[in-house]
């Protein structure tokens, strides 16, 4: 039922009148994509992050200042006996208040605070090569996924063309019939052929209308309607350089530089590690105001303010072998990383090299199927006008009309899988986004 009601829904909009419908090009559906998309707004929102954290104050580079402040209220009974006699009190009230503040600076760390400043930075480029490589990402699919829709346009326009080659086989075959010039199995069967023909064109609008909603959830539209037409044109570029693609991987591939910056957040850890090492050297400073009033003792009110300073240290001289451990554990992520990125970049390599292969197989292919397309619409064309007179039958004249569907088939496989291998192999080699 969803099926039949997905197919009867895309009847009805492909109907409407073409004026009523927006123009939908290849530029406008990646711009939409990039505005709506939820994972490159998950990607930026990383990357604004990445950026809040690389600071002096989250390295340790700055001192920290905390204010304090207190108050005590109390009641006492007592009885003391002094030179002027004897002296007592009960539910007597006594109160204190201080406040200051202090000051700690590390003014030194074994030099994490500068490695952990780097390690920030790293993390912050980090970030927004993860935020290109998921936009270069998201482009690629919006441009698949678009020329996947226009590819299914594309075949619809075909059997629509082919229905009304069939429809005009049927007014010819029922012509004849009339006139006594043709049998009613040859009516009939041409009949048979035109619903025959239909159907496939009702299956095509369902694709049709299946590559539109796909394009449509990466462009983050949710909306039923499909009132929209695909505006394209397909133009392959005849001069893609393999060596040139192979060239520029290493440093435009956004995924292998988000790897290559690993390494370095892996080296970096292995420096913090080794600071543990070193001692640790700080500077304090600390200032309390505190005033006191109460009935008891020969003083019964006062205040003070007190300024202390000076310099702490410390240093680890044995923690179990922990830090061997962890430095271990720093050089062996730093191999991992390494070896990731070479493993990423092999893949990519053997990638774009294969699809080179197929892109070029596809420009072969494409000029090969343009002839044989020319040859197939002059044998139709010959063969309707032979049919139209009589010169020969129903079954010879279907046979050319599926040689040329199958004809116009093949060409448009053909270039469109040469523009996805170009598509695909500007991806791989990061040059996608580029001009």
């Amino acid at each position: 039922m969803m099926r039949l009601a997905l197919v009867i829904t895309f009847i009805v909009l492909w109907a409407t009148p073409m004026m009523a419908q927006e123009e939908l090009t290849l530029e406008k559906a990646i711009e939409t994509a990039l505005e709506n998309n939820y994972s490159i707004k998950i990607a930026r929102n990383n990357e604004e992050i990445a950026q809040n954290n690389h600071t002096l104050g989250n390295a340790g580079f700055l001192p920290t200042v905390t204010a304090n402040y207190n108050r005590d209220y109390g009641v006492q009974s007592f009885e003391q006996q002094r030179a002027t006699g004897d002296v007592s009190d009960s539910g007597a009230k006594s109160q204190r208040e201080t406040y200051g503040a202090t000051l700690n600076w590390t003014i030194f760390d074994g030099l994490k605070m500068f490695t952990t400043y780097d390690q920030l930075e790293a993390l912050n480029k980090q970030s927004e090569d993860q935020t290109r490589a998921q936009i270069e990402l998201l482009v690629y699919n919006v441009t698949a996924a678009f020329y996947s829709a226009a590819l299914e346009k594309e075949r619809l326009l075909l059997f629509e063309s082919n229905v009304g080659l069939s429809e005009e086989r049927l007014k010819v075959s029922k012509d004849k019939y009339e006139l006594g010039k043709a049998s009613k199995i040859e009516f009939l069967q041409a009949q048979v052929d035109l619903n025959a023909d239909k159907s496939s064109m009702i299956k095509q609008l369902e694709l049709l209308a299946v590559r539109k909603f796909e394009l449509m959830q990466l462009m983050a539209i949710d909306q039923d309607s499909l009132n929209f037409i695909i505006n394209y044109e397909i133009e392959n570029d005849p001069d893609i350089a393999l060596s040139e693609l192979l060239d520029r991987l290493e440093s435009q591939n956004a995924q292998l530089l988000a790897l290559k910056r690993d390494q370095v957040i892996a080296l970096n850890d292995k420096k913090i590690v080794e600071g543990d090492r070193l001692p640790e050297v700080g500077l304090f400073a600390d200032y309390t105001h505190s005033s006191f009033e109460t009935p008891a003792g020969f003083v019964l009110s006062g205040n003070s303010d007190d300024i202390t300073y000076g310099v702490t240290a410390r240093w680890t001289l044995f923690d179990g072998f922990n830090v061997n451990r962890r430095l271990s554990n720093a050089k062996i992520q730093y191999e991992t990383a390494q070896y990731q990125y070479k493993d990423q970049l092999l893949a990519f390599t053997t990638d774009i090299k294969t699809r080179y292969i197929n892109y070029r197989n596809n420009l072969d292919l494409l000029k090969l199927e343009k002839e044989n397309l020319s040859v197939a619409k002059e044998n139709n064309e010959i063969a309707q006008e032979r049919y139209q007179i009589g010169l020969s039958n129903a079954l010879e004249l279907r046979e050319s009309q599926i040689n040329l569907i199958n004809a116009e088939i093949r060409y448009q496989n053909a270039a469109f899988a040469a523009k996805q291998a170009e598509i695909e192999l500007k991806y791989l080699s990061g040059t996608l986004l580029m001009k």
